[in-house]
């Protein structure tokens, strides 16, 4: 997983992903850490990129009132 370059369906998708793995009944300790990390990562993407998104409005909001 490239973090850095997920567009955010991207990151969602993997997210959900992650989550669909997590709760398969033949899942190992093992598998099911490795998709809990995955979809931490995931999660974190998604969170930065709609901050992102979020401080863009903000700026532009901002312009626009001016």
């Amino acid at each position: 997983m490239s973090k850095t370059k997920l567009t955010f369906e991207e990151a969602l998708a993997g997210l959900e992903k992650s989550s669909s793995d997590l709760i398969k009944p033949d899942i190992t300790l093992e598998e099911a850490i490795s998709a809990f990390e995955k979809g931490v990562g995931y999660y974190v993407k998604c969170g930065e990129i709609l901050d992102s998104a979020k401080q863009r409005i903000i700026t532009y909001s901002s312009e626009v009132r001016s």
